[in-house]
């Protein structure tokens, strides 16, 4: 193995030890902020309401500061939900997959019709990392951007490489190139472009296949031995 996949490989796995920080900074940080206000405020309005002097034009404005806050914090704690990652060292590919597909239920309530073909070959861990994150985006934008609640995951072994696709049956659109001299570096396509690096950083590859008003298709495929 070159220095060059090394580094991929040590960068990867760093990355992933680096968000799972900022989650965790998130939730003892600003969340627990969060929850303080809000506390406070709660506190607040129960005292003015028992309070016969209270002017009466602050009563509304509380509420709507206490509404906004549980709002955020809700989202917050979705959002902590979705990047907080598995194990991965421990735990098989096939079973990481099911977690998130159930995970992806659980937090939008859509429908994630997964389909494992037969048992899938030991992974290496920074394969794993790659193909949770690259799954993880690709349910994130078909809840996002398509239209529909329903998605449908394969993922198999086919030779010395790993394949996952995720399909949609929702509105589309016209893909930008993700290879080549004219591959997209626009800020809108920063999920595309993320997945795009997660499978090139293990020597993978990413295909989108989509047209308006005909569902998308996303295909990875990675070497087993990253």
């Amino acid at each position: 193995m070159s220095d060059r996949d090394l580094a991929a490989r040590r960068l990867l796995v760093v990355t992933e030890e680096e968000l799972q920080h900022l989650v965790l900074d998130i939730h003892d940080g600003p969340v627990q902020n969060l929850f303080a206000a809000l506390s406070q405020l709660s506190l607040l309005r129960a005292r003015m309401a028992a309070l016969s002097e209270a002017p009466i034009e602050c009563a509304p404005a509380l509420t709507r500061a206490i509404g906004l806050l549980e709002l955020s914090l809700n989202d917050i704690r979705s959002l902590i939900g979705a990047f907080h990652a598995p194990e991965f060292a421990g735990r098989g590919l096939a079973e990481i997959i099911e977690d998130l597909a159930v995970q992806h239920e659980t937090l939008t309530g859509g429908a994630v019709a997964l389909e494992i073909v037969n048992p899938l070959p030991v992974a290496p861990l920074t394969v794993k990392i790659a193909l949770y994150r690259i799954l993880q985006e690709a349910l994130s934008n078909i809840h996002r951007h398509a239209g529909v609640n329903a998605a449908a995951v394969r993922a198999w072994a086919e030779g010395e490489r790993l394949c996952l696709e995720v399909a949609d049956a929702g509105r589309g659109f016209q893909p930008p190139p993700l290879s080549g001299p004219e591959a997209t570096e626009r800020h809108e396509h920063i999920g595309l472009r993320g997945m795009r690096e997660r499978a090139a950083l293990v020597n993978g590859e990413i295909c989108v296949d989509s047209r308006p008003g005909r569902g998308t298709r996303v295909r990875a495929e990675i070497p087993l031995n990253g």
